[in-house]
Protein backbone atom coordinates (compact mmCIF):
# COMPACT_ATOMS: atom_id res chain seq x y z
CA UNK A 1 0.00 0.00 0.00
CA UNK A 2 2.87 2.25 1.26
CA UNK A 3 4.72 1.83 -2.15
CA UNK A 4 1.38 2.16 -4.15
CA UNK A 5 0.48 5.44 -2.38
CA UNK A 6 4.31 6.65 -3.14
CA UNK A 7 3.54 5.85 -6.68
CA UNK A 8 0.52 8.21 -7.04
CA UNK A 9 2.43 10.98 -5.31
CA UNK A 10 5.67 10.48 -7.73
CA UNK A 11 3.08 10.48 -10.80
CA UNK A 12 0.89 13.49 -9.29
CA UNK A 13 4.28 15.44 -8.86
CA UNK A 14 5.26 14.73 -12.52
CA UNK A 15 2.15 15.61 -13.89
CA UNK A 16 2.32 19.44 -11.93
CA UNK A 17 5.49 19.94 -13.15
CA UNK A 18 4.51 19.58 -16.73
CA UNK A 19 1.81 21.59 -16.47
CA UNK A 20 3.67 24.17 -15.16
CA UNK A 21 6.28 24.00 -17.83
CA UNK A 22 5.88 26.73 -20.37
CA UNK A 23 5.08 25.91 -23.85
CA UNK A 24 8.28 26.79 -25.82
CA UNK A 25 6.85 25.25 -29.01
CA UNK A 26 7.15 27.24 -32.47
CA UNK A 27 4.38 29.91 -33.04
CA UNK A 28 3.01 29.00 -36.72
CA UNK A 29 4.76 31.20 -39.19
CA UNK A 30 2.13 34.34 -40.15
CA UNK A 31 0.92 34.28 -43.78
CA UNK A 32 2.36 37.02 -45.66
CA UNK A 33 -0.16 39.40 -48.26
CA UNK A 34 1.27 42.32 -49.73
CA UNK A 35 -1.53 45.15 -50.31
CA UNK A 36 -1.44 48.75 -52.01
CA UNK A 37 -1.16 51.09 -49.84
CA UNK A 38 -1.85 55.24 -50.06
CA UNK A 39 -1.39 57.63 -46.51
CA UNK A 40 -4.95 58.70 -47.51
CA UNK A 41 -7.77 59.12 -45.11
CA UNK A 42 -10.47 56.41 -46.95
CA UNK A 43 -7.37 53.93 -45.52
CA UNK A 44 -8.46 54.85 -42.11
CA UNK A 45 -10.16 51.25 -41.35
CA UNK A 46 -6.78 49.31 -42.80
CA UNK A 47 -4.35 52.01 -40.89
CA UNK A 48 -6.46 50.27 -37.62
CA UNK A 49 -6.38 46.69 -38.70
CA UNK A 50 -2.96 46.88 -39.11
CA UNK A 51 -1.89 49.01 -35.76
CA UNK A 52 -4.43 47.15 -33.37
CA UNK A 53 -2.68 43.44 -34.40
CA UNK A 54 -6.14 42.82 -35.60
CA UNK A 55 -4.63 41.33 -38.74
CA UNK A 56 -1.72 39.10 -37.36
CA UNK A 57 -5.14 37.74 -34.70
CA UNK A 58 -5.88 36.17 -37.80
CA UNK A 59 -2.29 34.92 -38.64
CA UNK A 60 -1.48 37.49 -41.23
CA UNK A 61 1.60 39.98 -42.29
CA UNK A 62 0.11 42.37 -44.20
CA UNK A 63 2.97 44.46 -46.03
CA UNK A 64 2.07 47.85 -46.92
CA UNK A 65 3.45 48.44 -50.84
CA UNK A 66 3.40 52.12 -51.36
CA UNK A 67 4.60 54.58 -53.97
CA UNK A 68 2.98 52.59 -56.74
CA UNK A 69 0.28 55.12 -58.86
CA UNK A 70 -2.93 53.88 -59.85
CA UNK A 71 -2.45 51.94 -63.15
CA UNK A 72 0.79 50.05 -61.23
CA UNK A 73 -0.96 48.93 -58.59
CA UNK A 74 -3.58 47.82 -60.92
CA UNK A 75 -1.07 45.91 -62.86
CA UNK A 76 0.36 44.94 -59.91
CA UNK A 77 -2.79 43.10 -58.72
CA UNK A 78 -3.60 41.35 -62.12
CA UNK A 79 -0.18 39.92 -62.35
CA UNK A 80 -0.19 38.94 -58.64
CA UNK A 81 2.73 41.50 -57.35
CA UNK A 82 0.25 42.54 -54.75
CA UNK A 83 -2.54 40.67 -53.40
CA UNK A 84 -5.03 43.48 -51.87
CA UNK A 85 -5.79 46.64 -53.88
CA UNK A 86 -7.86 49.18 -51.88
CA UNK A 87 -8.62 51.84 -54.11
CA UNK A 88 -11.19 54.24 -55.66
CA UNK A 89 -13.40 52.43 -58.35
CA UNK A 90 -11.74 53.14 -61.84
CA UNK A 91 -12.44 52.45 -65.06
CA UNK A 92 -9.27 50.83 -65.77
CA UNK A 93 -10.50 48.39 -62.93
CA UNK A 94 -13.88 47.24 -64.57
CA UNK A 95 -12.57 47.54 -67.52
CA UNK A 96 -10.08 44.57 -66.95
CA UNK A 97 -13.04 42.71 -65.38
CA UNK A 98 -14.52 42.73 -68.44
CA UNK A 99 -11.79 41.46 -70.16
CA UNK A 100 -12.07 38.33 -67.61
CA UNK A 101 -9.29 39.49 -65.66
CA UNK A 102 -9.05 37.27 -62.20
CA UNK A 103 -9.99 40.79 -60.17
CA UNK A 104 -12.31 40.82 -57.97
CA UNK A 105 -14.54 43.63 -55.88
CA UNK A 106 -14.17 42.18 -52.31
CA UNK A 107 -15.70 44.95 -49.72
CA UNK A 108 -16.36 48.47 -50.00
CA UNK A 109 -14.52 51.19 -48.82
CA UNK A 110 -15.41 55.00 -48.37
CA UNK A 111 -18.50 56.10 -49.88
CA UNK A 112 -19.90 59.65 -50.19
CA UNK A 113 -23.07 59.22 -47.34
CA UNK A 114 -22.53 61.33 -43.98
CA UNK A 115 -23.69 65.15 -43.63
CA UNK A 116 -19.87 66.79 -43.95
CA UNK A 117 -18.42 67.14 -46.90
CA UNK A 118 -15.52 64.18 -47.95
CA UNK A 119 -15.15 65.49 -51.54
CA UNK A 120 -15.78 68.89 -52.99
CA UNK A 121 -14.93 71.50 -55.37
CA UNK A 122 -12.94 74.31 -53.96
CA UNK A 123 -13.04 78.10 -55.68
CA UNK A 124 -9.40 80.09 -55.48
CA UNK A 125 -9.55 82.54 -52.56
CA UNK A 126 -11.81 85.79 -53.45
CA UNK A 127 -13.43 84.10 -56.27
CA UNK A 128 -16.92 84.13 -54.78
CA UNK A 129 -19.36 82.26 -56.21
CA UNK A 130 -22.08 84.15 -54.00
CA UNK A 131 -24.65 86.00 -56.80
CA UNK A 132 -24.03 83.83 -59.76
CA UNK A 133 -22.20 80.95 -60.49
CA UNK A 134 -17.96 81.30 -61.19
CA UNK A 135 -16.69 81.29 -64.80
CA UNK A 136 -14.21 78.40 -64.35
CA UNK A 137 -11.84 77.92 -66.98
CA UNK A 138 -8.79 75.86 -65.36
CA UNK A 139 -9.84 73.29 -62.97
CA UNK A 140 -7.68 70.37 -61.17
CA UNK A 141 -9.57 66.97 -61.80
CA UNK A 142 -8.86 63.37 -62.76
CA UNK A 143 -8.97 62.41 -66.20
CA UNK A 144 -10.65 59.08 -65.68
CA UNK A 145 -12.58 57.34 -62.82
CA UNK A 146 -14.59 57.92 -59.74
CA UNK A 147 -13.24 61.21 -59.54
CA UNK A 148 -14.37 62.58 -62.87
CA UNK A 149 -17.30 61.36 -62.78
CA UNK A 150 -18.35 63.33 -59.50
CA UNK A 151 -16.84 66.43 -60.80
CA UNK A 152 -18.97 65.57 -63.96
CA UNK A 153 -22.25 65.08 -62.09
CA UNK A 154 -21.56 68.00 -59.53
CA UNK A 155 -20.66 70.41 -63.05
CA UNK A 156 -24.07 69.15 -64.52
CA UNK A 157 -26.00 70.67 -61.22
CA UNK A 158 -24.79 74.34 -62.28
CA UNK A 159 -25.93 74.12 -65.90
CA UNK A 160 -21.76 73.52 -67.04
CA UNK A 161 -20.18 71.00 -69.03
CA UNK A 162 -16.82 69.38 -68.08
CA UNK A 163 -15.96 69.20 -71.32
CA UNK A 164 -16.09 73.18 -71.47
CA UNK A 165 -13.72 73.50 -68.48
CA UNK A 166 -9.51 72.68 -69.24
CA UNK A 167 -8.62 70.21 -66.85
CA UNK A 168 -4.97 70.11 -65.20
CA UNK A 169 -3.25 67.78 -63.67
CA UNK A 170 -1.10 68.92 -60.54
CA UNK A 171 0.48 67.06 -57.51
CA UNK A 172 -2.03 68.29 -54.32
CA UNK A 173 1.17 69.61 -52.44
CA UNK A 174 0.97 72.67 -55.30
CA UNK A 175 -2.92 73.06 -55.02
CA UNK A 176 -2.92 76.36 -52.36
CA UNK A 177 -0.07 77.32 -55.00
CA UNK A 178 -1.66 77.27 -57.85
CA UNK A 179 -4.96 78.40 -56.53
CA UNK A 180 -3.71 81.53 -54.38
CA UNK A 181 -1.42 82.66 -58.07
CA UNK A 182 -4.75 82.58 -60.18
CA UNK A 183 -3.40 79.35 -62.39
CA UNK A 184 -5.83 77.75 -61.66
CA UNK A 185 -9.96 78.50 -60.55
CA UNK A 186 -11.05 75.73 -58.60
CA UNK A 187 -9.84 72.19 -57.61
CA UNK A 188 -11.10 68.69 -56.92
CA UNK A 189 -10.02 67.61 -53.99
CA UNK A 190 -10.86 65.08 -50.90
CA UNK A 191 -10.59 65.73 -47.08
CA UNK A 192 -8.09 66.29 -45.48
CA UNK A 193 -6.56 68.28 -48.26
CA UNK A 194 -10.20 69.98 -48.60
CA UNK A 195 -9.75 71.36 -44.80
CA UNK A 196 -6.43 72.46 -45.45
CA UNK A 197 -7.16 74.46 -48.55
CA UNK A 198 -10.18 76.36 -46.46
CA UNK A 199 -7.94 77.34 -44.33
CA UNK A 200 -5.19 78.65 -47.15
CA UNK A 201 -8.62 80.80 -48.46
CA UNK A 202 -10.91 78.69 -50.78
CA UNK A 203 -14.06 78.82 -50.55
CA UNK A 204 -16.24 75.47 -50.96
CA UNK A 205 -18.46 75.69 -54.06
CA UNK A 206 -19.78 72.00 -54.41
CA UNK A 207 -20.39 68.88 -52.05
CA UNK A 208 -19.74 65.71 -53.62
CA UNK A 209 -22.70 63.85 -50.84
CA UNK A 210 -24.97 66.48 -52.45
CA UNK A 211 -24.82 65.39 -55.89
CA UNK A 212 -24.33 61.62 -55.57
CA UNK A 213 -25.47 60.62 -52.14
CA UNK A 214 -24.17 57.22 -51.13
CA UNK A 215 -21.72 57.20 -54.21
CA UNK A 216 -19.30 53.77 -53.62
CA UNK A 217 -16.56 55.94 -53.47
CA UNK A 218 -13.86 53.31 -53.19
CA UNK A 219 -13.65 49.34 -52.82
CA UNK A 220 -10.82 47.16 -51.34
CA UNK A 221 -10.03 44.17 -54.61
CA UNK A 222 -8.14 41.00 -54.41
CA UNK A 223 -5.74 39.23 -57.27
CA UNK A 224 -6.54 36.10 -58.43
CA UNK A 225 -4.32 33.95 -55.17
CA UNK A 226 -6.59 35.52 -52.28
CA UNK A 227 -9.60 34.65 -55.01
CA UNK A 228 -8.81 31.59 -56.31
CA UNK A 229 -5.54 29.69 -54.65
CA UNK A 230 -6.20 30.65 -50.71
CA UNK A 231 -9.40 32.10 -50.42
CA UNK A 232 -9.17 30.68 -46.65
CA UNK A 233 -6.35 33.56 -46.27
CA UNK A 234 -8.41 36.03 -48.31
CA UNK A 235 -11.34 35.46 -45.32
CA UNK A 236 -9.05 36.04 -42.50
CA UNK A 237 -7.93 39.43 -44.10
CA UNK A 238 -11.96 40.71 -44.79
CA UNK A 239 -12.41 39.73 -40.89
CA UNK A 240 -9.50 41.56 -39.95
CA UNK A 241 -10.36 44.80 -41.99
CA UNK A 242 -14.27 44.22 -40.67
CA UNK A 243 -13.09 44.39 -36.99
CA UNK A 244 -10.99 48.39 -38.58
CA UNK A 245 -14.23 49.11 -39.77
CA UNK A 246 -15.89 48.24 -36.41
CA UNK A 247 -13.86 50.74 -34.53
CA UNK A 248 -13.28 53.41 -37.32
CA UNK A 249 -17.11 53.63 -36.86
CA UNK A 250 -16.61 54.40 -33.31
CA UNK A 251 -14.94 57.93 -34.77
CA UNK A 252 -13.00 60.46 -33.40
CA UNK A 253 -11.87 58.57 -30.58
CA UNK A 254 -7.97 59.43 -29.04
CA UNK A 255 -6.96 56.29 -30.05
CA UNK A 256 -8.64 56.38 -33.68
CA UNK A 257 -7.25 59.95 -34.30
CA UNK A 258 -3.71 58.73 -32.91
CA UNK A 259 -3.57 55.78 -35.83
CA UNK A 260 -4.94 57.70 -38.46
CA UNK A 261 -2.58 60.45 -37.80
CA UNK A 262 0.00 58.52 -37.93
CA UNK A 263 -0.79 56.62 -40.94
CA UNK A 264 -1.57 59.97 -42.83
CA UNK A 265 1.74 61.78 -41.65
CA UNK A 266 -1.18 64.89 -41.13
CA UNK A 267 -1.15 66.46 -37.14
CA UNK A 268 -3.81 64.94 -34.95
CA UNK A 269 -5.46 68.09 -34.33
CA UNK A 270 -6.15 67.91 -38.30
CA UNK A 271 -7.53 64.62 -38.47
CA UNK A 272 -9.87 65.46 -35.58
CA UNK A 273 -11.10 68.43 -37.56
CA UNK A 274 -11.49 66.79 -41.02
CA UNK A 275 -14.86 65.22 -42.80
CA UNK A 276 -14.16 61.37 -42.18
CA UNK A 277 -15.87 59.48 -45.28
CA UNK A 278 -18.81 57.17 -44.36
CA UNK A 279 -18.27 52.86 -44.41
CA UNK A 280 -20.65 50.78 -44.79
CA UNK A 281 -20.27 48.43 -40.85
CA UNK A 282 -20.50 45.15 -43.07
CA UNK A 283 -18.05 46.20 -45.43
CA UNK A 284 -20.78 45.88 -48.26
CA UNK A 285 -20.77 48.11 -51.68
CA UNK A 286 -23.50 50.31 -53.08
CA UNK A 287 -23.68 48.10 -56.43
CA UNK A 288 -26.99 50.71 -57.71
CA UNK A 289 -24.21 53.30 -57.51
CA UNK A 290 -21.61 51.76 -59.33
CA UNK A 291 -24.11 50.46 -61.78
CA UNK A 292 -24.74 54.60 -62.52
CA UNK A 293 -21.07 55.28 -62.98
CA UNK A 294 -20.61 52.52 -65.04
CA UNK A 295 -23.25 54.20 -67.73
CA UNK A 296 -21.56 57.29 -67.59
CA UNK A 297 -18.37 55.81 -68.11
CA UNK A 298 -19.79 54.40 -71.19
CA UNK A 299 -21.62 57.52 -72.54
CA UNK A 300 -17.66 58.85 -72.02
CA UNK A 301 -16.14 56.62 -74.07
CA UNK A 302 -14.08 55.78 -70.96
CA UNK A 303 -15.50 51.87 -70.88
CA UNK A 304 -16.53 49.77 -73.82
CA UNK A 305 -18.17 47.15 -71.69
CA UNK A 306 -20.25 47.21 -68.59
CA UNK A 307 -20.16 44.38 -65.83
CA UNK A 308 -22.60 42.50 -63.80
CA UNK A 309 -22.78 42.73 -60.23
CA UNK A 310 -21.95 39.00 -60.55
CA UNK A 311 -18.59 39.63 -62.43
CA UNK A 312 -17.50 42.31 -60.43
CA UNK A 313 -18.14 41.83 -56.95
CA UNK A 314 -17.51 38.67 -54.82
CA UNK A 315 -19.68 38.87 -51.89
CA UNK A 316 -19.00 35.55 -50.09
CA UNK A 317 -16.02 37.43 -48.29
CA UNK A 318 -18.10 39.57 -46.61
CA UNK A 319 -21.29 37.26 -45.83
CA UNK A 320 -18.24 34.89 -44.36
CA UNK A 321 -16.61 37.49 -42.50
CA UNK A 322 -20.34 38.79 -40.83
CA UNK A 323 -21.76 35.55 -40.22
CA UNK A 324 -18.20 34.50 -38.42
CA UNK A 325 -18.62 37.74 -36.00
CA UNK A 326 -22.26 36.89 -35.57
CA UNK A 327 -21.52 33.82 -34.65
CA UNK A 328 -18.29 34.95 -32.35
CA UNK A 329 -16.00 33.25 -34.00
CA UNK A 330 -12.26 34.60 -33.08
Amino acid sequence: MRRSAFRVALIAIAASACAGTPDKSPAAPLTKVRMAFSKHLSWGPLMIAQAEGFFRDEGLEVEFVTQLRPEESLVALVTGDIDVRPAPISAGFLSAIARQAPIRIVAGMANLGGSCTYHGILLRPGYDSVGGKPHIRRMRTGTDGANRYITSRLLEKENVSIKDIESVRLPEAVFATALENGSLDAVVVTEPGLSRLKTRGATLWLSGQDVVPGFQWAVVEFGDRLLNRDRATGMRFIRAYLRGIAQYRQGKTDRNVAIIADGTQETPEHIRDVCWPDFNPEGRINWESIAVYQAWLKSESLMLKTVSREQAFDSAFVTAAVRDSSAGVP
